[in-house]
């Protein structure tokens, strides 16, 4: 088995595998990244490689993709890394020699870039991804420690015919404009500090990304402010579709049937129709979601407004809720699908913990429209 990093040359191949391989659980899903396989990795950071297994006529068999940014962890920025595109055929010979792979990897990236901790995330109910990284006979090969339990949240019906955006009292939800572009950025900096892999928001940083995701901008934004124009909360739907989608492969009897019964009713409602299995979901993300002190009143005035300005467009409107997150609060006036999962932090070199007693506490510093 070769094992090499891939380059630009190799993305059709790494499109086809990726097809191939739908990460199991409740639903079974897969990411179709066409046309560009780099293409998310490079929005989430400048530093990213991907490295894949072939046997001796060329048949990829497995692949890896590591990411570096930098982060806030342990009171300070350092470099981290999102370890993710974790797929292998099945075959326990190679998930023991693959892993070790990893391992290596790891290490070496610590060597280039002083990256001393790194992230992953895993599907709750996927036991073929969870015996690889955390069972068989080599028992946890990487040293994952278990991070926080989190949910993939797809909102797609609102409870009840209220249409009008609510907020509390002397807050006002506006959407972003040039004159908000400093606090917003301060703002968002200042709530990831205090997420343990929190992403910088340097002035740089910030522009990139305004600069290099697809069908994004300031105006993507949706602020929260109260009558003094302090920033409360931010977000930020994001259509990824031109360099992500999320193909389910198959559904489970009863969310068959609630799809189509949703379908049956969106003409009337004005919505969009939930694909079919096999087909892209018309989804969208809300990026960029930061409230402070995890307010749930702020939070629902937030989710009210992104959802008025998608659910015309957009069959299911998807987030990021954390095991005992305030948040959830908020959710009581909408219907979702929740996938669980997990996040776990692994060391690059070493034993040593990523996270404080404090930081394991405190929300994450994840963005997962950038798994």
């Amino acid at each position: 088995m070769l094992i090499r990093q891939a380059s630009a040359a190799d993305n059709r191949q790494l499109l086809d595998f990726q097809a191939q391989r739908a990460m199991q659980g409740g639903l079974p899903m897969r990411f179709d990244r066409g046309p560009d396989y780099f293409a998310l990795h490079h929005c989430h950071a400048l530093d990213h490689r991907t490295w894949i297994a072939e046997n001796e006529v060329g048949d990829l068999k497995g692949i890896a993709s590591l990411v570096v940014r930098e982060g806030y962890l342990q009171g300070d920025i350092q470099p981290v890394a999102y370890l993710g595109d974790l797929r292998l055929v099945p075959d326990r010979r190679l998930s023991v020699s693959w892993m070790a792979e990893v391992k290596v990897r790891l290490e070496a990236l610590a060597d280039e870039t002083g990256v001393q901790h790194a992230y992953c995330c895993v599907i709750r109910a996927n036991r073929l991804a969870t015996q690889s990284l955390l069972g068989g006979r080599r028992a946890n090969p990487l040293k994952l420690a278990h991070w926080r339990g989190y949910s993939n949240v797809a909102v797609y019906a609102q409870r009840g015919w209220r249409s009008t955006p609510r907020a509390p009292d002397n807050v006002r939800i506006v959407q972003a404009q040039p004159c908000h572009a400093d606090a917003l950025r301060a703002f968002l900096d200042r709530e990831s500090a205090g997420q343990p892999f929190g992403s910088v928001f340097s002035e740089a940083q910030f522009t990139r990304r305004l600069d290099t995701w697809p069908d994004f901008g300031l105006s993507s934004f949706l602020l929260a402010l109260d009558a003094q124009d302090n920033l409360l909360g931010c977000v930020a739907p994001w259509d990824a579709g031109r360099i992500k989608r999320v193909v389910l492969e198959t559904l489970p009897l009863a969310h068959q049937a609630l799809r189509l019964a949703f379908n049956t009713c969106a003409p009337l409602l004005g919505r969009p129709a939930i694909a079919a299995p096999g087909e892209a979901l018309r989804d969208v993300y809300l990026t960029h979601l930061h409230v402070r002190q995890r307010d749930p009143q702020i939070f629902a005035a937030l989710l009210d407004a992104a959802w008025m300005r998608v659910r015309g467009q957009y069959a299911l409107m998807q987030m990021c809720l954390y095991d005992r997150d305030p948040l959830w609060m908020a959710m009581t006036r909408y219907r979702a699908v929740s996938i669980p999962m997990d996040l776990y932090t692994a060391p690059c070199v070493g034993n040593a913990e990523a996270l404080t007693a404090q930081d394991a506490e405190r929300i994450p510093g994840f963005e997962i429209y950038l798994v």
